[in-house]
């Protein structure tokens, strides 16, 4: 079996994983999104953090990311109440990046 990778690069995109079921809490939301998007050792687990990392991503090369989130029902399951705040500071990175010469994407699957 293979195992689960957080990132590939593709056809020169750069293609980041989440999978919502193991981040029904925020510290663990912090740690996934960490690995997809291979943040840098400074990230700390804070939206702050998360936004300024997110408006970054000068450490992946290609000019086009997509994040793409399983299962994301149950994101933050446990602490929805966060839900509004990390989707719009994904928001946030889309049109940002966006103005720098990256395009980033969020794609969501649900079932």
């Amino acid at each position: 079996m293979q195992t689960f990778k957080n990132n590939i690069v593709v056809n020169g995109i750069f293609l980041a994983f989440v999978d919502g079921q193991k981040c029904a809490v925020l510290p663990h939301f912090y740690d996934e999104i960490g690995k997809a998007l291979n943040f840098p050792d400074y990230f700390i687990h804070n939206f702050d953090s998360l936004d300024e990392c997110l408006n970054d991503l000068s450490w992946i090369s290609e000019k086009e990311i997509h994040l793409l989130i399983f299962n994301y029902d149950d994101l933050l399951f446990e602490e929805k109440y966060n839900l509004e705040v990390v989707n719009n500071i994904l928001a946030n990175a889309i049109s940002e990046l966006e103005e720098n010469g990256k395009h980033f994407s969020v794609f969501t699957q649900t079932l």
